[in-house]
């Protein structure tokens, strides 16, 4: 769906490079993380895809359209948008902030209005309570989900996210990604996340990016990455705890046992991820753990050593 080849930025004649030659594939229907230490690229990386920053070098394809031929205004009109502060209409009202672009293209308002409560469902919100409220009369987290709406309110193919977590409370935080990774699930889209939090990009990426002074140092699936960094830079990058990390790719489904511990246990649910049963287990002081079904009904049980061997 996206392709960059040998993309490069130079925001002034004989200066340094802030994106280097870069060249990046996203296949269609998946989500990639650019992420790397402060100065990298990946946010100018990000924005040359919808020519918010124009490339000096290089071509970038969006579903075969070569983006530097097209009008930039049609272009983004075409391509969603989040960034981390929302960026909401204050004067506008959360209706009129989601049929934004769709009003833009010239819809029907009757099509209008049925996408936008169409979208309101899909973040979790609802039309009779919000359509009418403005901005200021939402928290950060609902003006998030909001951003999210606008952003898909003209079904476009691609989504562009800069850092659009980063200003949420942690515990807001993490159920946004939850939410929004399964709103991916309903509606296929490919997504380029710009973040500087490792656990986001492990989290909500089907690969990563990481970047390093304008350059990509390892494109590869999160399990990947954390199992055979490509080098000292991305060692150190992902972090000594990285083989914890990497439990929070996998169930507690993936490494449950069949039947009930010998003994009364802690429990955890099936659908929980390994980092947090390890931390159960830590917590508990014990190697096993009891695995639940959504209804509290033991279905098997998790040992520290069935962790270690995923």
């Amino acid at each position: 769906m996206i392709r960059m080849e040998d993309v490069t930025k130079r925001y002034a004649e004989g200066a340094a490079p802030s994106v280097d030659r870069l060249t990046l594939e996203v296949p269609e229907g998946s989500t990639v993380a650019l992420i790397g230490p402060s100065g990298c690229g990946k946010t100018t990386t990000m924005r040359m895809i919808n020519r918010l920053i124009e490339p000096t070098e290089g071509r970038i394809l969006v579903n075969g359209e070569d983006v530097t031929k097209a009008d930039p205004v049609q272009l983004r009109r075409h391509i969603g948008y989040v960034i981390q502060n929302v960026g909401l209409f204050p004067h506008m009202t959360i209706g009129e902030n989601i049929a934004a672009v769709p009003n833009l293209l010239g819809w029907e308002q009757k099509r209008i209005a049925t996408r936008t409560q169409e979208l309101l469902d899909l973040v979790g919100l609802d039309p009779q309570e919000m359509l009418k409220r403005y901005p200021r009369q939402l928290s950060g987290g609902q003006r998030q989900r909001i951003g999210v709406a606008r952003a898909l309110a003209a079904d476009p193919a691609v989504l562009l996210m800069d850092e659009p977590f980063g200003a949420i409370d942690p515990i807001a935080r993490a159920r946004l990604q939850d939410e929004f990774r399964q709103i991916l699930k309903r509606v296929r889209k490919t997504v380029v996340l710009v973040t500087h939090d490792l656990d986001e990009a492990i989290r909500l990426g089907d690969r990563i990016a990481i970047m390093r002074a304008g350059q990509i140092v390892q494109y590869d699936k999160p399990d990947a990455i954390l199992s055979h960094p490509a080098d000292e830079f991305v060692a150190n990058f992902v972090g000594i705890d990285r083989a914890i990390k990497r439990l929070s790719l996998f169930s507690v489904a993936d490494a449950a046992l069949a039947g009930a511990p010998s003994a009364p246990a802690a429990t955890v649910a099936a659908n929980a991820n390994l980092r947090d049963a390890l931390s159960l287990m830590v917590a508990a002081n014990s190697d096993v753990l009891a695995v639940v079904d959504g209804n509290g009904t033991v279905t098997g049980h998790l040992t520290r050593d069935a962790i270690f061997s995923i």
